[in-house]
């Protein structure tokens, strides 16, 4: 899958399928069978308009600058820690072994993406990963706009979450993967998130295995940042909804 952030994720689905003893053995070659999407309840996301104006003092120019006002180590709880993927060794087993990833329809292989990647005329970008218990991460991304950019690039995220509420994909081994994108409920009956914000959910099966994701994209003066939480089980939604609001006020 050539989505840095979705592929990430379909990464950590398979380190859980492992991890849960599933039928797959590494060495198995994937099966041919193509099994019917499973059915998850979520209600149909609902975009939320773009403000009329923003607050704060124009874009994040420099990509250093933005990147030290993105989520630190030390607005995690204990058990989460830096998370970066090493280069890939090419004398690793499996390390050429043919890449069968892909993502059907094509387009929504940019869900989750960074923002910088699905909306061009950035000033300014930058990404924090992070790792915690139980298969957890929280992934931050933010992309600096001039003018009315960000109000843009808030809208234009959203079209896309819109039109790939059902797709579907394969792992680097060929083994399918369904994702189903939908409303959260993060955002219900709690005060306002930066100059405006909507939150997702992006659940993803595959061998009878899901993960959780819960998003919170929010405009905040000129910039628009990217929350991501991805878990077995959902994350604490009063750790997402705070992060979410410490990311926001830091980007004004």
């Amino acid at each position: 899958m050539e989505l840095r952030r979705l592929g990430a994720v379909t990464a950590a689905l398979a380190v859980v399928l492992v991890g849960c003893g599933t039928d797959r053995d590494a060495g198995d070659a994937p099966s041919d069978a193509t099994p019917e999407a499973p059915t998850v309840g979520l209600p149909a996301f609902t975009s939320v308009p773009p403000p009329s104006a923003t607050t704060g003092t124009g874009p994040i120019t420099d990509n250093a600058l933005l990147a030290g006002r993105l989520l630190s180590i030390a607005d995690l709880p204990p058990g989460y820690t830096g998370y970066d993927l090493p280069p890939l060794d090419p004398s690793a087993p499996g390390a050429t072994a043919e890449d069968r990833s892909s993502t059907d329809p094509a387009e929504c292989a940019a869900v989750l993406a960074p923002i910088a990647t699905q909306v061009p005329g950035v000033i300014s970008a930058a990404s924090v990963s992070y790792g915690g218990p139980d298969f957890s991460s929280i992934d931050q991304d933010a992309a600096s706009y001039d003018g009315p950019g960000a109000l843009t690039a808030f809208a234009a995220v959203q079209d896309s979450l819109a039109r790939c509420a059902t797709f579907s994909g394969t792992d680097a081994d060929g083994v399918r993967v369904d994702y189903r994108v939908g409303s959260s409920t993060l955002l219900t009956d709690v005060p306002p998130i930066g100059d405006a914000s909507v939150a997702v959910r992006l659940a993803v099966s595959s061998d009878g295995v899901s993960l959780t994701t819960d998003a919170i994209l929010t405009v905040s003066g000129s910039t628009l940042t990217q929350l991501v939480a991805t878990g077995t089980e959902p994350v604490d939604p009063d750790l997402v909804r705070t992060l979410a609001r410490t990311a926001a006020d830091r980007l004004r």
